[in-house]
């Protein structure tokens, strides 16, 4: 076993205990973040979304889970990172948790004035700490721009207002959930304002090696590190392989050999196994890295497969410490 420290860069345990009647921290088969995983795995800083759909009711859905955020940072098992110097500390007892927006849906309704956006970003910020990143859209189409099932869509006014407003926010845009085009555009706008924004991608693979939507084609997940941001390695199946788990270890060992060894991190986006019912995505994990307490096996495989320490140190947590002490001001 590898008893490396992990900082995990998208999970969506707030989600699950928001929208579960009953649900605890402590649901060990119900969710894959569940603390004592985390703890197992030696998750040392999780990144925690708020996110919802695009549709009515998202706003207040969004308030749920950031008031889950702020109760969990005062209790006994989480502890709130919003500062370079606490990300440092991975010795802590607790597990450090920073925010972030899987959707800008959560920040306004499809109907509303693009302004409310804006200040109830300012809130959520001055509520959590800091938020880590934010992803524009989730699989669809939204008033900011298009998601991974609609390509053809790019970036809109909506959006290009809310790049404006992130200018030296030290708040990353996040691509896992966005059309290609809508990348691309997000990447234009940036360089044509010059606009300083980190980018990443925080729970995405390869689609060089699994042709999938939510995957980054080669030419992207380059900008990403040419921009010095970071790419989370995904645990869902689906983004994967069909049916071959150490398929994971081909997208981490593909990262690390080829553009990402400084780029590379864990996203493995750990949500509630009973959210997706459809048969087709089942199992959603393969048992191999089925929650967080697998970090050890993933890393001690890779470890076998010739990959060496530092490398693994690097995708473990040292990538993410070094983003944060470029990007964190």
């Amino acid at each position: 076993m590898f008893p490396l420290p992990i900082i995990d860069l998208h999970c969506d345990l707030l989600t699950y205990l928001s929208n579960r009647k009953g649900a605890t921290i402590n649901d060990i088969h119900e969710i894959g973040a569940a603390l004592p995983h985390l703890e197992s795995g030696n998750v040392v800083h999780q990144i925690m979304a708020v996110f919802a759909l695009t549709k009515p009711g998202s706003v207040a859905f969004a308030k749920a889970q950031i008031e889950i955020f702020k109760q969990l940072g005062k209790g006994d098992a989480f502890e709130i990172v919003s500062t370079s110097e606490e990300s440092l500390n991975i010795d802590r007892k607790k597990v450090g948790i920073t925010a972030a927006i899987e959707n800008a849906s959560v920040l306004v309704e499809e109907e509303e004035d693009i302004s409310l956006a804006i200040s109830r970003l300012d809130c959520m910020i001055e509520t959590c700490g800091r938020i880590f990143y934010i992803s524009f859209t989730h699989h669809t189409e939204n008033r900011f721009g298009g998601g991974n099932y609609s390509d053809n869509i790019g970036l809109k006014k909506d959006g290009k207002q809310l790049l404006e407003y992130l200018d030296d926010k030290s708040i990353a845009i996040d691509f896992s959930h966005a059309s290609d085009q809508l990348m691309i555009d997000s990447l234009d706008f940036i360089d044509q304002n010059q606009l300083k924004i980190p980018v990443m991608a925080s729970h995405s693979n390869f689609r060089k090696h699994w042709e999938h939507v939510r995957n980054l084609p080669d030419e992207l997940a380059q900008e990403i590190v040419n921009r010095k941001g970071l790419i989370g390695m995904n645990f869902l199946r689906n983004y994967i392989h069909e049916s071959q788990p150490n398929h994971l270890l081909e997208h981490i060992s593909y990262g690390l050999h080829t553009m990402a060894e400084n780029a590379l991190a864990f996203g493995a986006d750990y949500f509630d196994i009973k959210a997706i019912t459809d048969p087709e995505r089942q199992p959603l994990f393969f048992k191999n890295h089925e929650n967080a307490s697998k970090y050890p096996e993933v890393l001690d495989a890779l470890k076998k497969r010739g990959i060496k320490n530092s490398k693994l140190e690097k995708l473990s947590n040292e990538n993410v410490l070094a983003y944060i002490k470029r990007s964190w001001t």
